[in-house]
């Protein structure tokens, strides 16, 4: 019987140190995508006459120009990739050979 009890007390203690504590506080809310300030946006509206060609590194500095970006990212055929969303980069999608298959913004 001591022996139960002395286990259920044990458990009991053991589980109450797997508790969470208390919720953090409210952080305040980023501004919204539309809000005034944001205009530092990519824009691969204009860029889609680059599909099917070869990929180089002058060709991600003239990608970049021309949609504004302030960073490009090249995502390759079976290579992870994380899905934030940055306003403000191109992302350059590559097929088996080399080439441009997609650009998007994100």
């Amino acid at each position: 019987m001591l022996r139960t009890i002395c286990f259920g007390l044990a458990s009991v203690l053991w589980l109450s140190a797997c508790a969470t504590g208390p919720a953090p506080e409210d952080a305040p809310r980023p501004p919204p995508m539309d809000a005034p300030g944001n205009s530092d946006r990519c824009d691969a509206s204009g860029l889609q006459g680059y599909l099917g060609r070869t990929h180089s590194e002058a060709l991600n500095q003239a990608l970049a120009s021309q949609s504004d970006a302030s960073e490009v990212r090249v995502i390759e055929p079976g290579e992870g990739f994380t899905l934030d969303y940055r306003q403000t980069r191109l992302n350059i999608y590559l097929d088996e050979e080399g080439r441009i298959s997609d650009l998007r913004c994100g």
